[in-house]
């Protein structure tokens, strides 16, 4: 992946985690470790993280940067990731996850079939931790 669709990739992330108008600690860290694998600085990403909080670009704009079918589908998983990552997948986001699934020309039933693994991939973590008593 070329750095300006890691770039758009990151912005992508953090504008879902955003959605709900709260940056969890534990949203927080995820792009954070992402940016770091793409060889930014914890100052580059927090100053991504800055204007796309404060929503200086738009969400069209950032996504614009992603131009490849495999990477937004997966684009589109890791952004689910995010919203479930504080286990409170708000409307907000579930709204904000269409718009981007539109943007980026991705079927929504596609969207549909990512949203029920995620909710079946919770509810499997959720079992684990009860059986080793989490």
């Amino acid at each position: 992946m070329e750095q300006k669709q890691k770039v758009a990739y990151l912005k992508a992330l953090i504008y879902i985690a955003a959605a709900d108008d709260t940056v969890q600690d534990s949203e927080r860290a995820q792009f954070t470790e992402l940016g770091k694998l793409y060889g930014l600085t914890n100052q580059e990403v927090q100053e991504i993280a800055d204007s796309v909080i404060k929503k200086e670009e738009s969400l069209e704009s950032i996504l614009a940067g992603i131009t490849d079918r495999p990477i937004k589908l997966l684009l589109l998983y890791d952004l689910l990731a995010i919203c479930y990552a504080d286990n409170n997948y708000s409307i907000a986001e579930k709204n904000t996850m269409k718009t981007i699934a539109a943007l980026l020309e991705i079927e929504g039933s596609k969207l549909t079939d990512m949203e029920n693994v995620m909710t079946e991939s919770v509810e499997l973590h959720e079992k684990i931790n009860k059986i080793l008593e989490k």
